[in-house]
């Protein structure tokens, strides 16, 4: 029984490892289930099987990308020191944006995939408002927030910075995302005085 088991949850990774594949090739919408199948070597009600539609495999990859980003966020409300945690989470991020890239690249919180499913698009950008105010705290500033939406789609620099192994592309998006935090904060002293 552990044995079918075993072979089951191999299948089904392979599902998601293919259509992952495929979904960086083609693009989410030009890809089917049938896609998948023919790439497997499997038929269609083997993929479906596992997966009824594009969408419950898409949910399935980005799982691991959010259920990570919510155990930082979590991290992060348990720091105090305010500089502290904004780098925790400016890290957190950046290091979520290269997994992601890596992974299930192009698609983003903004793909129009995302955006075209409620569900999806929700759980995203919940997790984008608690980041947000866990930052900036719960009225920040015009200038913060758009440092904050700023730094949350980092897919151009990704693809303009795609010959760079991964350490080097997330220390340069680390102290890029750090100097745009950073002036936001000054923006923020300067009008307050």
């Amino acid at each position: 029984m552990a044995t079918r088991a075993a072979q089951a949850e191999k299948t089904r990774q392979t599902v998601l490892d293919t259509a992952r594949k495929l979904f960086v090739e083609h693009g989410f919408d030009a890809t089917s289930l049938q896609q998948i199948a023919d790439a497997m070597g499997v038929t269609k009600a083997n993929v479906y099987y596992y997966f009824r539609t594009k969408i419950a495999i898409l949910e399935a990859l980005l799982e691991p990308t959010v259920a990570a980003l919510t155990a930082r966020l979590d991290d992060a409300e348990r720091i105090t020191d305010r500089e502290e945690r904004i780098d925790h989470l400016i890290t957190t991020w950046v290091d979520q944006v290269v997994v992601a890239y890596r992974t299930i690249a192009p698609m983003s919180r903004h793909d129009p995939i995302a955006r075209r499913h409620e569900k999806i698009a929700r759980e995203l950008d919940e997790l984008a408002q608690r980041g947000l105010h866990l930052m900036f705290g719960p009225a920040p500033t015009v200038d913060e927030r758009a440092a904050y939406w700023l730094i949350s789609d980092l897919g151009v620099v990704n693809r303009r910075l795609d010959h760079l192994g991964d350490d080097e592309l997330r220390a340069t998006l680390v102290r890029l995302c750090r100097g745009v935090v950073r002036e936001a904060g000054r923006a923020r002293s300067t009008s307050t005085r």
